[in-house]
């Protein structure tokens, strides 16, 4: 469920690239389909200035749909269809007297640049073009024909202009508000566990994955730490699921509050602290000084229960088993660096649980922290 409301929000806060592609795509096969019908009927009536232009254009459409398709991006090809459109559009206003039937275009062509733009730069096309008109009709007689059809052209460009740049404002603010959203923490609902307000499985694997690349090169100690509340099952059916939702709480708050979870360079919060599945947690530890520095963050989560945990319902004796699995010695890919890690818990968790241990090439190393007492869970009340 997480993995899919991820990716819809990540679609919603992109949404502006991916509406203003589709709409470019589209007015650049339709003004192609155009722009080639009418260059074969100007070539068939013996009108071969026109006709040459308009093939141009069609050319430069040609190409422009070319590069949006092999980039998978706008890269000005938005700029480059309204560049067309604005020079038809100004063809058709100033030779009118030609092409009087087709003066209609004009209407078509301002929607298209508005909507293929962001508001403002849409907004200040129209009105360019509004202003090009204008002086068009004020400089050249012909331009438009009587004085009544000049009339009703201007005020249906007018409304036109009007409605859609409002259209186009609220859209854009829509989206603004969708994506202000996002930013500022709608995203939690797909990116963090409900529970214990930690990374999910999901987020952490996209996240981790990037991580890891990042820090390939680097000569810094970088290590998938995986955890385990021992006997877990035990204190859900002895106590109910209310107590074993307040341990996982407990737990969570407690590594948030002794790990680092923050970049140093950037000082933003990461995803490498995560509830992977029930009662097993993982950390990605990256960045770290030195092996003395990894295993002293290591004694600390493994004492992290050390004082016991403590409610109007508190159980004594609580104790953890982690497995350590080292980038990129034990493994160079994160499926398999946790699957390391895993199978590094499991064993300290065989080996007598309360423990840390390593992974190395299949060799299963005991920490130096080798407590091998069984949890034990005394009281409750």
């Amino acid at each position: 469920m997480g993995n899919f409301v991820g990716r819809h929000l990540e679609e919603m806060a992109d949404i502006r690239a991916t509406r203003k592609c589709k709409i470019v795509l589209l007015c650049s096969l339709l003004s192609l389909f155009v722009l080639a019908g009418y260059s074969l009927v100007h070539f068939s009536n013996h009108e071969y200035i026109f006709g040459s232009l308009n093939l141009f254009c069609a050319a430069v459409l040609i190409f422009n749909l070319w590069h949006l398709r092999d980039n998978q991006s706008l890269s000005y090809a938005d700029l480059v269809l309204t560049g067309v459109l604005m020079f038809q559009g100004l063809m058709l206003m100033l030779y009118s007297e030609h092409v009087s039937d087709r003066l209609m275009w004009v209407f078509p062509i301002v929607v298209a640049v508005i909507f293929i733009n962001e508001f403002r730069i849409g907004l200040l096309f129209s009105c360019v073009f509004c202003v090009l008109a204008l002086s068009a009709a004020i400089f050249t007689d012909t331009i438009f024909g009587t004085d009544r059809f000049q009339d009703r052209f201007f005020l249906s460009l007018f409304v036109i202009c009007a409605i859609c740049n409002t259209a186009s404002y609220y859209y854009s603010k829509m989206l603004c508000y969708v994506q202000s959203l996002y930013r500022e923490g709608i995203e939690d609902l797909a990116y963090l566990d409900q529970l214990t307000g930690l990374a999910n499985r999901w987020s952490f694997e996209n996240w981790a994955q990037g991580k890891l690349k990042e820090v390939h090169h680097l000569s810094s100690t970088t290590a998938l730490i995986f955890l385990d509340i021992d006997n877990f099952k035990t204190i859900n059916d002895t106590y109910g699921h209310d107590v074993g939702d307040r341990v996982l709480q407990h737990f969570s708050q407690r590594l948030k509050n002794n790990i680092r979870n923050k970049d140093r360079k950037t000082n933003t919060h990461d995803y490498s602290i995560a509830r992977f599945a029930g009662d097993e947690f993982v950390v990605l530890l990256y960045d770290v000084r030195s092996k003395k520095d990894l295993d002293r963050i290591l004694e600390r989560i493994s004492n992290l229960f050390e004082d016991s945990y403590k409610s109007t319902k508190h159980i004594n004796n609580l104790t953890i088993s982690v497995g350590v699995a080292l980038y990129p010695e034990d493994a160079e890919t994160l499926p398999e660096l946790t699957r390391c890690a895993d199978k590094a818990m499991y064993a300290a968790k065989h080996g007598g649980k309360n423990q840390y241990r390593y992974y190395h090439e299949g060799n299963l190393k005991l920490s130096p922290k080798n407590d091998t007492a069984e949890n034990n869970i005394t009281s409750i009340y």
